[in-house]
Order: C-alpha cells, then sequence, then structure tokens
C-alpha cells in the first residue's frame, strides 16, 4: 500500500478497501478484508516522509461563508486543505466519507457537495434555527510500517506534540511493527436564525473532539476561549494543541501566521487567549487503540476546528 495522504485531495493509491472508524458514521469506506492488499515497505514509508516533510503537512479544514446566517437560508461553506489558513486547495469529492449537521433535534447529512472555485463547496438547509455542529471526515488510510514511522508520520502531517506524549508514554515499546488507520476530520459551529437550542456541546463521535466550554459564537479580542479536549469521549491530560488566526494575505507566504501550542491540564481544558480579530483555526491529533485490531494497531485521529473572534468591546 502506498502512503496516502488523506487531506491534499489525491485520491489513494491502493485497490484496498478501507474500513470505517467506530462511534463515528460513514458511508464509502468499507471493512479492510482483501488479502491482495499491497503494504508499503518500511525503506518507502521512511524516504517518503524524509522526502515530502512539510509537503505532507497540510491542514483540513471547514469555514462557513457566515457564521451566523439568516433564519430559513441556506449554510454554505468551503472545505480546503493547506498550509496557510483560510487559503488552501480544494478536497476532492471522492474524500468525503461523511458530512453533517448536528442540531439538538437531530443531525442531517450534507448532500449537496461540489467542487467550485478552488473549494469544495458544501451547502444544506437545515430544517430549525437554532445552532449547528458542523462536521467533515476525510476517508482514512492504513498504513502498516515500525514504530519510528508512525511517530514520523505525526511529526511530518504538524502533530509533533502528539509523538512525543505516546513515545514519552511508551506506547509503542517493545512492537517491531504497527499499523495505523489516518483520518481527518473537521468542524465548526453556526448559528441560522436567532435564538433556538444551542449545539457546541454536541458530539459529532470522531475519536477525537474540541468541546467548548461555552459557546464560541460571540467571542471577541481580550476573551479566553476555553475548550476540553475528548479523547474517545473522555478528557485527555496533557494532549497539546496548536491555534493561530487567518494568514494576513497582505503578507508574503514566507511569513505566515505562527502556530500558538498549548496543553490540556489534569482535567483536559486548554485555556486559549484570543489576541486577533478574524478566523481562527484550531489543530490537533490523538493516537489510540484501535477498536477490535491486534495490539499494535492505532487509530491517528487528526482535527481541526474553525472560529470567528470579534474585535475587542
Amino acid at each position: 500500500m502506498v502512503l496516502c495522504d488523506d487531506t491534499n485531495g489525491s485520491p489513494p493509491r491502493t485497490s484496498a478497501r478501507m474500513p470505517p472508524l467506530p462511534e463515528f458514521p460513514m458511508q464509502a469506506p468499507r471493512r479492510w478484508t482483501s488479502p491482495r492488499l499491497k503494504l508499503l515497505t518500511l525503506t518507502a514509508l521512511i524516504g517518503s516522509l524524509s522526502v515530502a516533510g512539510t509537503a505532507l503537512a497540510h491542514d483540513f479544514w471547514i469555514i462557513p461563508d457566515l457564521f451566523t446566517f439568516a433564519a430559513d437560508s441556506t449554510v454554505h461553506l468551503s472545505a480546503r486543505a493547506g498550509t496557510k489558513f483560510p487559503e488552501g486547495t480544494a478536497v476532492q469529492l471522492t474524500r468525503i466519507a461523511d458530512a453533517r449537521l448536528i442540531g439538538t433535534k437531530g443531525e442531517m447529512k450534507i448532500t449537496d457537495m461540489a467542487v467550485d472555485n478552488g473549494a469544495l463547496r458544501l451547502h444544506q438547509r437545515p430544517k430549525d434555527a437554532g445552532q449547528y455542529l458542523v462536521v467533515v471526515g476525510l476517508t482514512p488510510s492504513v498504513t502498516r510500517s515500525i514504530p519510528s514511522g508512525l511517530l514520523r508520520f505525526l511529526r511530518a502531517e504538524g502533530a509533533a506534540a502528539e509523538a512525543d506524549r505516546i513515545e514519552a508514554a511508551h506506547t509503542l515499546a517493545g512492537q517491531d511493527s504497527v499499523v495505523f488507520h489516518a483520518a481527518s476530520y473537521a468542524s465548526t459551529v453556526v448559528q441560522v436564525g436567532r435564538g433556538g437550542p444551542k449545539a457546541f456541546t454536541l458530539s459529532a463521535g470522531a475519536p477525537l473532539q474540541f468541546a467548548p466550554v461555552s459557546d464560541p459564537l460571540g467571542l471577541h479580542v481580550g476573551d479566553t476561549l476555553q475548550i476540553t479536549m475528548l479523547g474517545l469521549g473522555k478528557p485527555v491530560a496533557g494532549l497539546a494543541i496548536e491555534a493561530k488566526p487567518a494568514a494576513d494575505t497582505t503578507k508574503s507566504a514566507a511569513s505566515p501566521s505562527p502556530w500558538l501550542t498549548l496543553k490540556a491540564d489534569a482535567k483536559g481544558v486548554v485555556s486559549l487567549p484570543l489576541v486577533s480579530a478574524g478566523a481562527w483555526i484550531l489543530r490537533s491529533a490523538f493516537v489510540s487503540a484501535h477498536p477490535g485490531g491486534t495490539v499494535n494497531e492505532y487509530d491517528i485521529a487528526r482535527v481541526t476546528y474553525v472560529l470567528s473572534v470579534g474585535a475587542k468591546h
């Protein structure tokens, strides 16, 4: 199997069928049962990670046209991948495994999707007014490697802190080879109409989730956003997140906004000071045992969360 970057929009270069991740319903992937699956050689893995380097470190995100839509409106969003948020390249429709609007009265699949003007455009009209959690998941890739290859993969994908965390915990100790299922998830929260129930506390069912302690809509410069990092539905102490505001498009590509790195406290809560107005992106990664897998089989969940920060009061 050839390593596939699941954020660059290119289809997997293998005929193997991929498995769905538990607790996060997907339509496209199927269980990995084919004996014809071509596994990535260790030499190719290490070589591709060393050569590709930052070329692999692309984030995947969704960003709405507006964070607050009028009543009875269609929610419009763009899905992109890249290194200079919010600019990026379109995520191909074939890579989408799941896309949903989740409200307190239920959820609906986003069915109107097409690549247009450099982005995968998503459109869905909710039935009721209120707040909605929007989540999009990409089809996972499956790779066999040596333990150091998994750590290299994490670091190449901008998840060095998670590589350090599992290395310090000796998670991979004593294992000659590993299999990892790597998936990407993107989420945001939007408001449709006035009032209605809040949805920012709802779960999307992904292995890793940003769970704001308070409503992320209505934030301003000077506020501190508190988020609980939930891994498999439980707070994860010491998990690192990175955050940054949208890149200033008036500056050169050589001067992107720097990432701010923070770690969750003993209760799994991260406190993020909001120092500038505009759109922000948060990202994190989480390694966990693959449910039903062997002792050397893991899930890698990479997640992003996009929010809007208003000018100072």
